[in-house]
């Protein structure tokens, strides 16, 4: 009973080693996406603060590269 007790944890302790494990490929993957992001934002906001373009412009152009980002990922 005690061995068999003692299996059934060990099993249950290596499968939720094998499904914690991530991934680093997809990780980085991520990372580069919200980079990506992160440098759009930044530079639309910048255009913004120089009076460049307006408001409204700046939103459809952030949803534009927004899209663009996200069909280039394959999100």
């Amino acid at each position: 009973m005690k061995k068999a007790m003692i299996l059934g944890l060990l099993l249950f302790g290596m499968m939720t080693q094998a499904n914690s494990t991530n991934d680093p490929v997809d990780e980085n993957k991520q990372k580069q996406y919200e980079y990506l992001k992160k440098a759009k934002y930044f530079e639309i906001r910048a255009k913004l603060a120089a009076g460049e373009i307006t408001l409204e412009e700046a939103q459809k152009i952030w949803q534009k590269n927004l899209r663009k980002i996200r069909k280039k990922e394959g999100k």
